[in-house]
């Protein structure tokens, strides 16, 4: 495409600066975002695309466009689209925003057009002063979640950027936005959702989990559990089913152990101390129930745990540390 002399000039004028504003604000945020989990990615605006948004007359000012730098942080879900405005926020003023209020909309109901967070922000002066050029230069920073991100990504050459257009490629592009946007409100609406009768139920094995945890928290302190006490609790589930034991059965079986000890061992885990509980149990019989065919059950031990003979002689099933 030609592009004239002009706009190459203004293109290069801008590009100089907003190189060195894209490593300033990627060393500020990258690992900021990255430190919650999140995503980051940053651009600077090519020459042709430049071009075409200038000859159409949307960038009011050639020397600092709004959007010659651009960057975007990728979160989870909704719920944590506010943190991230209020970590831009932290370091860089406010210009404007789009849309201006996440409780007003330009989209009629039946609408699923390109419509994520968009914030214009500039840069502000540093006490070093150094890059003093760069302060008050606008740039944007879209903040996605996952679903839209995807979304963004794998229509985008249905949707924009095309040599050729095609209404029924663009509305399929929308009905996945309108499903990925349904998701999103299920994700977002979990908590309130999952209190409705047509999906508040439980399964045994539900259940048998929620009665693990229960137990399990209120035998360990907080520091002392790994952070997924959900996953700690289906393995202590297969456990006491390698047992034929409930639930209910387990307080009583580490309170045993912890007897036998005179305290709970710490420098155990609280699967290796379960563990350990059951195969010095006088009432899980375990090693009976351990050795039974149909049994899949696998088990680690090691020298911190104090374990019956049987154990540490070898077994298909247990690995010895």
């Amino acid at each position: 495409m030609k592009i004239s002399k002009a706009v190459r000039d203004a293109y290069a004028h801008n590009e100089e600066r907003y190189l060195r504003l894209q490593d300033e604000v990627t060393l500020t945020l990258k690992s900021r975002v990255e430190e919650s989990h999140w995503f980051f990615l940053g651009r600077v605006k090519k020459l042709e695309s430049f071009a075409l948004k200038i000859e159409t007359g949307r960038v009011d000012d050639i020397t600092a466009p709004d959007d010659f730098f651009g960057c975007t942080i990728v979160v989870p879900n909704a719920l944590a689209l506010p943190a991230a405005e209020a970590l831009v926020l932290e370091h860089y003023d406010f210009k404007k925003r789009r849309p201006s209020s996440d409780t007003e909309t330009h989209k009629p109901p039946h609408s699923f057009v390109f419509d994520d967070i968009r914030m214009y922000v500039t840069r502000r002066d540093t006490i070093s002063g150094r890059n003093g050029d760069l302060t008050g230069l606008p740039f944007e920073v879209q903040i996605k979640t996952i679903l839209q991100h995807a979304w963004t990504i794998a229509t985008h050459d249905l949707v924009y950027k095309s040599d050729a257009v095609s209404w029924s490629k663009e509305r399929i592009a929308f009905q996945v936005k309108a499903m990925l946007e349904h998701a999103e409100i299920a994700i977002a609406e979990a908590p309130n959702l999952a209190a409705s009768r047509s999906v508040a139920k439980q399964d045994a094995s539900t259940v048998q989990l929620e009665e693990v945890i229960t137990q399990v928290v209120a035998f360990w302190q907080a520091d002392q559990l790994p952070k997924d006490v959900k996953r700690l609790a289906t393995s202590v589930v297969d456990l006491l089913n390698t047992c034929d034991l409930k639930a209910d059965s387990l307080t009583a079986i580490l309170a045993a152990e912890r007897d036998r000890l005179g305290s709970i061992a710490l420098n155990l885990s609280p699967y290796a101390f379960t563990l350990q509980a059951l195969a010095n149990s006088g009432t899980a019989a375990f090693e009976e129930k351990f050795k039974r065919r149909h049994v899949r059950t696998k088990v680690v031990i090691h020298a911190d745990m104090e374990v019956p003979q049987w154990m540490k002689d070898g077994h298909a099933r247990i690995r010895v540390l």
